[in-house]
């Protein structure tokens, strides 16, 4: 395996050995590098990824702009791309944040210079709706309310803030602005209370009427995702001072108290963001090349990779995701990929993707991971890779805006559910206590099972196979009655899902 080191301004490459090799599945080669944007995953799979033009030339229609959006099959292969534009629609826009899937699949995506949010077709890719936004996004993705609400912040020119519009981008609810610019990627709570953070120094929880509900001071400047803990805890890190020391602070949700703060000297974290595993331990990479876990109860530092006594690995400004067997998936400035353990080892031999990564990792309902990185060419490179995960891990913030599609949101669903019959030793279904977005299956023997919803027509609406303790989501289900199908072995159960 090949790692980089650069030493007086030179490249070098040793040669190491390790255990087990990641799988690349396939790679898909896009016109230019891919910066600061992270594929988003549609529950059929598809995959959304953006690069940014380095010449960006513009076009007399009936001509188009030079592609710069691109919808992947499964398979690797090309479904249809098109052209996020400014200038009258005629110039391909710089692209630096991310695609957002809403509930009903639509696609929405921002440039750089343009001010406008697109929402596209998820199967042609057309623009079913634009909006100009007067303002600027970067580092950012749109997230969403449960009933559709798009929720997106801006960084430069007009409105700089975070704005709330209908799902159909026809109306904007209401702007929150503080003067200075929003970066960075939000989260939306059960409750529907916005948490957004601003260059001005402050993190702000947004009512949903577009009020503030309260603000609280993290340090000098930020363009970093904001997480949500199982029991609500907001999670930010950023650049702490001029010296670029970093922080981690973890929030009261109901007055925006500090609950811990850790301070990461000489190391910004500025840009990506934590993750949260199930059992609550907090990840977060920084720019000094160390990931490190954290004790959600305290802040205290569970494990740092490499050792305190080793090298730093390259900048890491990505949020790491987490699978469902508990690994932690992450890529850095210098193009090698990582996955490690739940302690902090390594558990694949780091992968060489190129010359940078700072495209956050994305599982997908499968287990494939689907990571962006630029090529030593200079060329974006989607890749899909393969290890032992089998999905995502079923904690409330296990990668970049919580999830594949990147909703950034934590559904409230209260579900009812009743067993009908059963030939399963220990059979036992139970909502989520948590946060109501899903319930869990277990049984005597907790063997992997396989999970399928019907509507009262028969038609099957969910279809998944699971391992013990694996939680069953259920927020892309409309209200109503199912039926739950459940296997393990040769065993069946069934029972009643009623969804409020």
């Amino acid at each position: 395996m090949k790692k980089k080191l650069l030493l007086n301004g030179l490249l070098f490459f040793t040669v190491v050995s390790f255990g087990q090799a990641i799988t690349t599945v396939w790679s898909y080669t896009l016109p230019d590098e891919i910066h600061r944007t992270s594929p988003a995953v549609a529950e059929d799979e598809t995959i959304y990824i953006a690069c940014n033009l380095g010449t960006r030339t513009a076009v007399t229609p009936p001509a188009q702009p030079d592609p710069n959006f691109f919808a992947i099959n499964p398979d690797g292969t090309l479904k249809w791309s098109t052209s996020i534009s400014e200038s009258d629609f005629t110039k391909p826009d710089a692209i630096e944040s991310s695609p957002s899937i809403n509930g009903d699949g639509s696609i929405y995506m921002g440039g750089k210079y343009s001010r406008v949010v697109f929402r596209l077709d998820p199967d042609n890719g057309n623009r079913t709706h634009d909006r100009d936004i007067d303002t600027r996004q970067r580092d950012t993705a749109p997230v969403f309310a449960s009933d559709g609400t798009v929720y997106i912040c801006g960084y430069d020119k007009g409105d700089r803030g975070i704005r709330s519009l209908s799902a159909d981008l026809n109306t904007e609810n209401w702007v929150f602005a503080t003067g200075s610019a929003f970066n960075g990627t939000p989260a939306v709570a059960s409750d529907g209370t916005i948490y957004a953070a601003s260059t001005d120094d402050n993190i702000y929880a947004i009512n949903r009427d577009g009020t503030q509900k309260w603000s609280a001071v993290y340090g000098d400047w930020v363009a970093s995702a904001i997480a949500l803990g199982a029991d609500g805890t907001v999670y930010l890190s950023a650049k702490l001072n001029s010296d670029a020391d970093g922080v981690l602070k973890a929030y009261n949700p109901t007055d925006g108290s500090e609950k811990w703060s850790v301070t990461l000297t000489g190391e910004n974290v500025q840009r990506g963001g934590p993750a949260v595993a199930d059992d609550g331990t907090v990840y977060l990479g920084s720019e000094g090349g160390r990931m490190r876990a954290y004790d959600s109860t305290d802040g205290s530092e569970l494990w740092s990779y490499p050792l305190a006594a080793d090298p730093a690995i390259g900048g890491i400004e990505v949020v790491p995701a987490i699978d469902n067997d508990g690994k932690i998936y992450f890529g850095t400035l210098d193009g090698m990929f990582y996955v490690l353990n739940s302690d902090g080892t390594e558990a694949y031999a780091p992968l060489d993707l190129g010359a940078r990564i700072n495209s956050s990792a994305t599982i997908g309902a499968d287990g494939k991971i689907y990571v962006g990185a630029t090529d030593d060419a200079g060329l974006g490179q989607l890749y899909a890779l393969q290890t032992t995960a089998t999905g995502q891990a079923s904690g409330d913030w296990p990668m970049f805006a919580r999830n594949a599609q990147h909703t950034g949101n934590v559904d409230a669903i209260n579900a009812t559910l009743s067993v009908i019959s059963n030939t399963i030793e220990g059979y036992k279904v139970y909502p989520n206590p948590v946060n109501k977005d899903g319930f869990y299956v277990s049984t005597a023997s907790n063997g992997a099972k396989s999970i399928q919803i019907f509507d009262i027509s028969g038609k099957r609406v969910y279809s998944k196979n699971i391992k013990a303790n694996e939680i069953i989501r259920i927020s892309k289900l409309n209200s109503g009655v199912y039926i739950l199908k459940v296997e393990e072995g040769n065993m069946l159960a069934t029972s009643k899902l009623v969804i409020k």
